[in-house]
C-alpha cells in the first residue's frame, strides 16, 4: 500500500513539474514578446520571482494531482 502511494506521489510530482514549468515558460515568453521589461535587471527580477513561484506551487499542485489520481484509481 505504501509503495503504491509513493508511486502515485512521484507520478503526480512529475506531472506537476511539467505543467507548472510549461505554464511558466508560456507566461515568460508572452511577457518578453510584449516588451514589458525594458532593462536586463527587470528581466532577471521577473525570472527570479517566477522560479520562486514555481518552487512554492509545485508541491501544492502535486498534492492536488495526487488526490485526482487516487480518486481515479479507486
Amino acid at each position: 500500500m505504501l509503495s503504491t502511494i509513493l508511486s502515485l506521489y512521484l507520478q503526480s510530482l512529475l506531472i506537476a513539474i511539467l505543467v507548472v514549468v510549461v505554464l511558466s515558460l508560456i507566461w515568460f515568453v508572452r511577457r518578453a514578446a510584449r516588451g514589458l521589461d525594458t532593462s536586463l535587471e527587470a528581466r532577471h527580477q521577473v525570472l527570479y520571482d517566477l522560479l520562486l513561484i514555481n518552487l512554492l506551487t509545485i508541491p501544492i499542485v502535486s498534492f492536488g494531482i495526487l488526490g485526482i489520481l487516487l480518486m481515479m484509481r479507486v
